[in-house]
């Protein structure tokens, strides 16, 4: 629990999507955002965990080198994102409404490869084998799912406080 909530509060794409969502189109479309990230992180849920059965149920040799590679690609992924922190970049988002919020919130988590890595690297950590993998998986996967979007619905609400105090300091200037 306390592995997957510094991963979910780790900045990434999703979150930079709904901050940019609820920025440009208030907290409606923010929260829409979130909701429609959460429902593609469960599109990798259910992926990995019919995938991640597959290979336990075929060799336990695989099942052991899955669980290294992704070590490997979560240590990668830290220097990464620390490296990644270094860099700033300005874009300008407008409007789109909430239903089109949602729609692309899904599309932005379910198409990311990085998360379909991230499910695969992170949560067989956590997997035993001598269980039931898919249920396992599916479970642990919904934990983090869920803090994901309870991260980004967060988020929403911060930047659309931090949007209010700006727009009321800059009337009273």
């Amino acid at each position: 629990l306390a592995s997957a909530l510094l991963i979910a509060i780790t900045p990434g794409p999703g979150i930079f999507y709904v901050a940019a969502r609820t920025l440009s189109g208030g907290r409606t479309e923010g929260l829409a955002s979130s909701f429609g990230t959460g429902i593609g992180g469960l599109v990798h849920v259910i992926a990995g965990a019919l995938g991640v059965s597959a290979i336990v149920m075929t060799s336990a040799t695989a099942f052991t080198a899955l669980k290294i590679l992704g070590a490997i690609y979560l240590i990668w992924l830290g220097i990464r994102t620390i490296r990644d922190a270094r860099k700033s970049v300005a874009t300008t988002v407008t409007p789109m409404g909430s239903a089109r919020a949602f729609r692309e919130g899904i599309l932005v988590e379910a198409l990311n490869p990085k998360t379909a890595a991230f499910f695969l690297a992170f949560i067989p950590q956590f997997i035993d084998p001598a269980g039931s993998v898919a249920t396992q998986f599916v479970v642990l996967g919904l934990i983090s799912v869920a803090l994901n979007t309870g991260v980004d619905v967060v988020v929403t609400n911060e930047s659309f406080e931090d949007i209010h105090s700006l727009r009321n300091s800059s009337k009273k200037a």
